[in-house]
């Protein structure tokens, strides 16, 4: 079975590098970055940039498992693909739920607070994306039930996961690149089962260190 490994960090240098290994899985990684990716720098933001590998990284490499790593993950020294199956048993996705939320209202809400008050971070992240217009668009939706929301800073996928990997990154185009906000809406309208991780991105986990703010502090 192979397993991809995929990562970006756009806009200032790699904060570390990914050393990945399994005994019983093949194994590739790439890390997208300014010194192997074309620029773009006119068309497009690195952060909208980013969202290319982390959604679409299928269309470029073949494999049976796809793990997107956000660049803030610094993993530890075990054998993750076997944690991967372990968890995902029959299922296309593995996933972390976000524990600070429980919808993308909540979310939504935390967001628009947060530019309220001129927040740097997320002025800098979110300003002029029309949050607000994409949760009244999904909530438009009779059948959709707001009752989910995950942190999407590591997830792993089949190949049957593509078409939701597509239509996430259309979304993040079309409203906005807070992903968080439309994965669960796109998930539930898939169809796809999925299992979850013990604990969450930011605490008591056995797999990696989640170091955002380390990473967010740097970004230019």
């Amino acid at each position: 079975m192979k397993f991809h490994f995929v990562s970006a960090h756009f806009g200032s240098p790699i904060p570390w590098t990914h050393k990945i290994k399994s005994k019983k899985h093949a194994i590739s990684v790439k890390y997208h970055h300014d010194g192997n990716t074309a620029s773009r720098n006119l068309a497009i933001h690195p952060r909208l940039k980013s969202k290319i590998p982390k959604m679409l990284e299928w269309k470029f490499v073949d494999a049976d498992w796809y793990v997107w790593l956000d660049s803030s993950i610094k993993l530890k020294n075990v054998d993750i693909t076997e944690k991967i199956l372990e968890v995902a048993k029959d299922n296309p996705l593995c996933l972390f739920r976000k524990s600070q939320a429980s919808s993308i209202k909540e979310e939504v809400n935390f967001i628009r607070r947060k530019l309220k008050n001129n927040d740097s971070y997320f002025m800098k992240t979110y300003n002029g994306e029309p949050i607000l217009n994409q949760l009244i668009e999904y909530y438009g939706d009779k059948n959709f039930n707001d009752s989910n929301l995950f942190s999407m800073t590591f997830f792993a996928y089949k190949k049957e996961a593509c078409k939701l990997m597509q239509e996430w990154f259309l979304h993040n185009a079309l409203w906005t690149i807070e992903d968080q906000i439309s994965f669960p809406y796109l998930l539930q309208k898939s169809g796809l089962t999925y299992s979850l991780f013990d604990g969450d991105i930011t605490h008591n986990q056995s797999m990696f260190e989640c170091k955002w703010e380390e990473i967010e502090k740097n970004f230019i």
